[in-house]
Order: C-alpha cells, then sequence, then structure tokens
C-alpha cells in the first residue's frame, strides 16, 4: 500500500480528488494543513506522493518539496496552483514535480495523477 500526504489549508475540500485518488490505487491518504504538518508525516510515513497547495502558507511549495527532497528524494509530488503553466515550470524546474494541478483538484485529475505516478514508479 502506497503512502500519500494531501496537504492545504482546504483539504477538507479536495474530497473528491481524495476519494478519486483512493479509486484508482490502494493507498493510506494522509491530510495535513500546514507544511510543518507535511513535514512531520513525510518523516513518519515515508510517503510516495505529497500533493501540495501552492498557497500552503507557512513555506512555498517550493521551499516545502526541497524539505521534502531532504527527507527522502524518492518523493513524488504534485502542486495545486494557480499560477500560468509557464511561470509555475519556469519557478519549479528541477524540483521533479509529477504534474501541476488546479487549486482546487478534481476527481479527473486525480486519475491523470495516479496514470503519472504509475509510469514513474511502474508498481502501482
Amino acid at each position: 500500500m502506497l503512502n500519500i500526504i494531501l496537504a492545504s489549508p482546504q483539504v477538507d475540500q479536495w474530497q473528491a480528488f481524495s476519494d478519486a485518488l483512493a479509486a484508482g490505487i490502494q493507498a493510506d491518504i494522509v491530510a495535513v494543513r500546514s507544511a510543518g504538518d507535511a513535514v512531520e508525516a513525510a518523516q513518519t510515513k515515508r510517503p510516495q506522493l505529497v500533493v501540495i497547495d501552492a498557497a500552503i502558507g507557512d513555506l512555498t511549495a517550493e521551499e516545502l518539496i526541497r524539505r521534502l527532497l531532504g527527507i527522502d528524494a524518492m518523493i513524488n509530488t504534485a502542486v495545486a496552483s494557480a499560477e500560468a503553466e509557464e511561470i509555475f515550470h519556469e519557478e519549479t524546474e528541477g524540483l521533479g514535480i509529477l504534474m501541476k494541478l488546479s487549486p482546487l483538484p478534481t476527481s479527473d485529475e486525480a486519475g491523470r495523477l495516479v496514470e503519472c505516478l504509475r509510469q514513474v514508479t511502474g508498481a502501482i
């Protein structure tokens, strides 16, 4: 079973996305509301995927990803962001983000993320 962390101050609004992730793969999904909680959860859960709200608040998504990669360089990430694709790519280049999601990720995006994760890990 995979460990997935959803990190957003509005994670309660991500229920459809979370349900679709759970339907697409067998996973233990942990929801947290802050970057600090995401780091703590990553240290204990050793997730295969962390989905980060760019508006996480206490750190930027890029700073959080760098901290997560310091815990385990094999953690995959996705970021929910309102940034234009070109700007997002420039700001996050080199961080190995699997995909950019809409600010309020949908169940369709969860399906695409599961497929992307399958391609990268080959183990789902």
